[in-house]
């Protein structure tokens, strides 16, 4: 009965944003639990909340207060950049067009691959929506790049134990 307490763990630690297969996965291996079901409670406990980012975002977009409380951030943004200081205006302007290139070049599997490990995957999504990515596209590379995270993030840790209990066994 112990182990179900260890997978639920497990599974709340990959929700949790910043908390990645990266470290999920080489706890519950190190723990002696078997690598097969951590990866998959891993994986799952990763990709469910980049659903609910994705579509919990597009729902909220749709929704009117929203559209109202954008509207009126742009009014006091264009304010702002009226009596804005013009080389600090300038530094930002140059920093959004180098992240859009970068978007533009590597683009949501980009993002997608280099997130587990640079930003955790939860932002990397946040960022993918945020360049306007479509939806589909989003979902279909976050779980791709989880997969490929989590095959080698198991094998690296079994194999990472192996040479360590090697070592000290």
């Amino acid at each position: 009965m112990e182990w179900i307490g260890w997978y639920l763990g497990l599974f709340v630690m990959a929700a949790t944003p910043w908390l990645e297969l990266v470290i999920v996965i080489p706890i519950g291996i190190g723990a002696g639990l078997h690598p097969v079901p951590v990866a998959v409670v891993s994986f799952i406990g990763n990709a469910l909340p980049v659903l609910l980012i994705i579509y919990g975002m597009d729902w909220i977009r749709k929704k009117r207060w929203y559209q109202r409380l954008i509207q009126k951030r742009k009014v006091k943004t264009d304010a702002k950049e009226e009596h804005a200081d013009p080389k600090k205006l300038a530094k930002k302007e140059k920093r959004q067009r180098r992240m859009k290139r970068i978007f533009d070049k590597y683009g949501i599997p980009g993002i997608a691959l280099a997130g587990p490990g640079i930003t955790g995957i939860h932002l990397a999504t946040a960022l993918a929506l945020g360049f306007q990515g479509e939806r589909k596209q989003i979902v279909v590379w976050m779980n791709v790049s989880l997969a490929v995270w989590t095959i080698a993030m198991t094998i690296a840790s079994v194999t990472g134990m192996d040479w360590l209990m090697g070592w000290f066994g």
